[in-house]
């Protein structure tokens, strides 16, 4: 007897991205404000805040670059995700430390096979995540077994 695939389908939120561009702008702008406090020299505080900007802008350039390159996420129930391209195609990729499933938001990184890494902010009242209470079920699995 044969069983069914199980998987979980997500759609990134245009708004979420946003969320989360925007966060990443103002933890930049607080990490810069808490050096300019620091009781250093102003040439020590100066290039400290230069690096902390370069660091965040690096960091924020590669999640906007990894977001116009996929429009679909797929999880299967045994881990294997499927990343759709934004011209179609799919490509394997793999579930990355620091991921977070709760009851209404997810922070999925993964790595495409082309070692692009992605990060990607869901919410279980998106309208393209219809497929929520998979993900979460698909999600215990994997805690389970790691």
């Amino acid at each position: 007897m044969s069983s069914n695939s199980f998987s979980s389908e997500l759609t990134p939120d245009p708004l979420l991205r946003c969320i989360v561009i925007g966060t990443g702008i103002a933890a930049m702008a607080g990490g810069v404000i808490a050096i300019a406090g620091l009781p250093i020299s102003a040439s020590w505080r100066s290039l400290w805040a230069a690096l902390w900007t370069i660091a965040g802008c690096y960091e924020l350039k590669a999640i906007a670059d990894g977001n116009r390159h996929y429009q679909r996420l797929r999880i299967e129930q045994d881990g294997n995700m499927q990343v759709t391209l934004t011209n179609g195609c799919c490509m394997p990729a793999t579930l990355s430390a620091g991921s977070v499933v709760l009851g209404s938001f997810a922070w999925l990184r993964f790595t495409a096979e082309n070692g692009r890494r992605h990060v990607e902010l869901f919410r279980r009242e998106s309208p393209g995540n219809k497929d929520w209470r998979r993900l979460q079920v698909i999600w215990r699995h994997l805690g389970a077994g790691h």
